[in-house]
């Protein structure tokens, strides 16, 4: 398994510095099943901490099934969003859901042709890829 953005999030989140490290440590705890929302289809809703703490912070989707290599697929600053207003509309969530499901099942060279032409990064993950590849995202013994 490996962790990767697409060309979106890191459009997106650009102004912001996001270390490999720290998208790894992120990454980490999706697969120990800390997020604050599964919204079915292997989309996961994830908080994330900007200089000021996760309330304030960016939120991001990922996507991501056991098993299953993780993406990092869009993200925005919680202030990017108008108050009352739902952060995620039910014609966005369809449209993740359709991405998810496609992006989930990539063979490991259609994934290494999206890196090739830009469409997703890999995430360098010192020390995680032997967690990842334990399959529960706990150290191996």
């Amino acid at each position: 398994m490996a962790v990767y953005t697409t060309k979106l999030f890191d459009k997106k989140l650009k102004s912001e510095i996001l270390s490999d490290s720290y998208l790894c440590e992120i990454a980490h705890e999706v697969m120990n099943g800390r997020f604050e929302g599964d919204l079915g289809g292997g989309v996961i809703k994830k908080r994330i901490a900007l200089n000021a703490g996760k309330s304030a912070g960016a939120r991001t989707i990922i996507f991501f099934k056991l098993g299953s290599n993780l993406f990092f697929a869009d993200g925005w600053k919680k202030n990017q969003v108008r108050k009352g207003v739902k952060e995620i509309q039910d014609d966005e969530l369809a449209i993740y859901k359709d991405i998810a499901g496609d992006l989930l099942q990539l063979t490991v060279q259609q994934i290494a042709q999206l890196v090739k032409v830009k469409e997703l990064r890999e995430v360098e993950c010192d020390g995680c890829k032997d967690e990842r590849a334990a399959g529960n995202g706990e150290k191996p013994a």
